[in-house]
């Protein structure tokens, strides 16, 4: 929650109740831990005991390199190098199966609805618009955030600000799109402004625009998710790992 205080882009939708909404993300993130298809990366900073940085992953079931995968980063307080190692067989997710256990995830999630105390008409907006523009970009056939996705896209990374300006983000990036290269497979992500810049350093594109009309939430203006899509690098990728 540090990573998006109150005021900051695409809150405007949020219950003015912070724990509202920290009970909501919280069932969300159940959700996604749940799912035997998703991979979440932190960066943690065992010193200060607190996580410094988070990316949740939707891989394709055809990209097989972030099965039983896990992140290690070596962190020396000014750089962060991040390498996807194999674990040790039953100490991942698992990449293949599933299904009904997706099937139940997916049903969980929709339970969830909107947090309480929301704007609903502009969390309904903010949603459904950015359903429309997976479906449009054909999100489900790239590195995405959809349970029927066959590509991988970037659901959600957030670093708190604490943490900002050591590489943390790039590093939960960057390990991952390795492994996209390395399989031949793209990748999609929706990115807020401040963010486009890092995500074209990492090859990403801007192919579109998802805009949002604030007079709904009673504020002037629009609010933009920027679309973008990476073409995979022949050669740049690091070798996945074995089966």
């Amino acid at each position: 929650m540090a990573a998006f205080p109150a005021g900051s882009d695409f809150t405007y939708w949020w219950p003015r109740d912070v724990g509202a909404m920290r009970a909501w993300q919280a069932g969300r993130i159940r959700g996604w831990l749940a799912n035997p298809r998703t991979r979440e990366f932190k960066v943690v900073d065992e010193a200060a005991g607190r996580v410094a940085a988070f990316a949740k992953w939707d891989p394709p079931a055809s990209l097989k390199g972030l099965d039983d995968a896990g992140l290690v980063v070596a962190d020396d307080g000014r750089n962060t190098v991040p390498v996807v190692e194999h674990m040790p067989e039953g100490k991942g997710g698992g990449g293949g199966g599933g299904g009904g256990k997706e099937e139940a995830v997916a049903a969980a999630q929709k339970n969830l609805g909107a947090p309480e105390g929301c704007n609903r008409e502009m969390y309904d907006d903010l949603f459904k618009g950015m359903d429309r523009m997976r479906e449009k970009w054909r999100a489900d056939d790239k590195l995405l955030s959809l349970l029927t996705q066959k590509i991988p896209v970037l659901h959600i990374i957030a670093t708190d600000p604490a943490y900002h300006g050591r590489g943390i983000g790039t590093a939960l990036i960057k390990c991952v799109l390795d492994v996209a290269d390395a399989e031949g497979i793209p990748t999609y992500l929706e990115a807020l402004p401040l963010a486009v810049p890092l995500y074209r350093r990492l090859g990403f594109a801007v192919v579109d625009k998802a805009v949002f009309d604030l007079a709904k939430a009673g504020m002037e203006g629009t609010a933009a998710l920027t679309i973008m899509v990476r073409e995979p690098v022949a050669g740049a990728g690091a070798a996945a790992p074995a089966a």
